[in-house]
């Protein structure tokens, strides 16, 4: 089954929508992660996926401000409405989070004239972060939430338009140990599951951790490293990753270094594969550690 879309991409975003499941993936393969397209999969059995078309190019014009280094996408369902948030640089070459919103989870969807999240905001917040990238979603109840960051890792709440953010909101999240990158949360039987990406997205230890918090806004505790390379099986540098809830059933979507390994001698980092697997929880509530295939 793995890897599940033909060519490189990283850093899948995985929902589902009415009967169909969609992933928002960075479009990989460019030296030092030069990308600056989006494109979304949709596929009714999680195996056999359709890329569907190019949903933003910041080569066209698409997004005013943003010009090169296209990562790290999520996607947000509110209302029947679709919001789409990504990565870019400006022209300065300092990344930021930008927002987009459809009628439709395949797009078009149109940009914001500016960035939502900039550094100098969250440096106005009192809060240390290397860069203000990947971004991910949390809804819950009639309230919606980003989380994102890069050495920190930063959770705000949307504000109604979710175009926005309420900016006095944004708050550092305690005792996310040994966090890079790519933080999610999800809630399960009243506990607040925390995963994050650890080391650099070019080691083959990239790696996902784990960890419970009573309260969205933490502290976390840090339990456990829940997904890691399998040299034997040639699977190197798992990360970044997304988890679906369908029914009762969990997937954990995420990116590897490209396979075979032989085909990317050099940049291993910028030529990564998606892949999705099965995500289980144990007698005593807490996140199993991912077989990968």
């Amino acid at each position: 089954m793995n890897p599940i879309l033909k060519g490189l991409y990283a850093d899948p975003d995985i929902i589902k929508w009415q009967d169909t499941y969609y992933i928002y993936p960075t479009s990989d393969g460019f030296d030092g992660w030069g990308g600056y397209e989006f494109y979304v999969f949709a596929s009714k059995d999680l195996e056999n996926w359709e890329r569907k078309g190019k949903i933003i190019d910041f080569h066209r014009g698409d997004v005013n401000w943003a010009k090169e280094c296209a990562w790290a996408p999520c996607i947000l369902e509110r209302k029947g409405k679709f919001y789409f948030y990504f990565c870019g640089k400006r022209e300065d070459g300092v990344s930021c989070i930008g927002a987009a919103v459809s009628q439709s989870p395949e797009g078009p969807f149109k940009a914001a004239d500016k960035p939502m999240i900039t550094p100098e905001m969250v440096k106005e917040r009192g809060i240390n972060i290397c860069q203000t990238i990947d971004p991910s979603v949390y809804a819950e109840g009639d309230r919606a939430y980003i989380l994102f960051g890069n050495g920190t890792p930063v959770i705000a709440e949307l504000s109604e338009d979710c175009m926005s953010l309420r900016v006095e909101t944004m708050k550092e999240i305690k005792g996310v140990y040994d966090f890079r990158e790519a933080v999610t949360v999800l809630k399960k039987d009243g506990i607040y599951h925390y995963t994050w990406s650890c080391d650099d997205t070019g080691s083959e230890n990239y790696h996902v951790n784990y960890g419970t918090a009573d309260s969205l806004e933490g502290p976390v505790t840090y339990r456990y490293a829940i997904l890691e390379k399998c040299p034997e099986k040639n699977i190197l540098g798992t990360g970044h990753h997304s988890i679906l809830k369908d029914n009762d059933t969990y997937y954990i979507a995420y990116h590897r270094f490209g396979t075979p390994l032989e085909k990317y001698p050099d940049g291993k980092g910028f030529h990564r594969e998606t892949c999705i697997d099965r995500l289980k929880f144990g007698q005593d509530g807490l996140m199993e550690k991912v077989k990968v295939r």
